[in-house]
């Protein structure tokens, strides 16, 4: 079930590349609640491992970036802290596995909201272009000629 959840958190990540919302985002003041219900209007609301997901795109240090929001609920019945920082590394995990390297990543508790935020931005300058250009090139000429052979002497 984690591997489909992968797959799926990957295509996720493509499509607001490719497609998603923009946002001017200020990372130190971020209105959780107000970008969540955005998402939700735009129909870009997730639900992965268990918590609400949402993405972005946006500008990090000058450079298109994605942004990802988790919210992960904060329940009296858990392990108190110490479940919601497992859940809070399980994301982190996941998205590490997806995109390698990530360039900020923030977790906020809002106790009038009940959640813990999670917030991570990767920059994607450079890989957006380029993935789009080679991915168009490839759809429009499939390389049919085979490799030639080499002698060696």
């Amino acid at each position: 079930m984690e591997e489909k959840q992968l797959e799926r958190l990957k295509e996720i990540i493509d499509n607001t590349i490719e497609m998603g919302l923009k946002i001017d985002s200020n990372l130190e003041s971020l209105e959780y609640y107000n970008l969540f219900c955005k998402a939700a209007a735009k129909n870009h609301l997730f639900k992965l491992f268990g918590n609400n997901l949402c993405m972005f795109n946006t500008m990090y240090e000058g450079k298109d970036s994605l942004l990802v929001l988790f919210s992960i609920p904060i329940n009296s019945d858990e392990s108190g802290a110490k479940g919601v920082a497992e859940r809070v590394m399980e994301v982190i995990s996941a998205l590490e596995t997806c995109l390698i390297t990530l360039d900020y990543v923030k977790s906020e508790e809002i106790k009038e909201d009940k959640f813990v935020y999670v917030s991570i931005i990767k920059t994607i300058e450079g890989e957006k272009s380029n993935e789009t250009k080679e991915s168009k090139v490839a759809k429009e000429k499939p390389n049919k000629r085979k490799p030639r052979a080499t002698n060696k002497n």
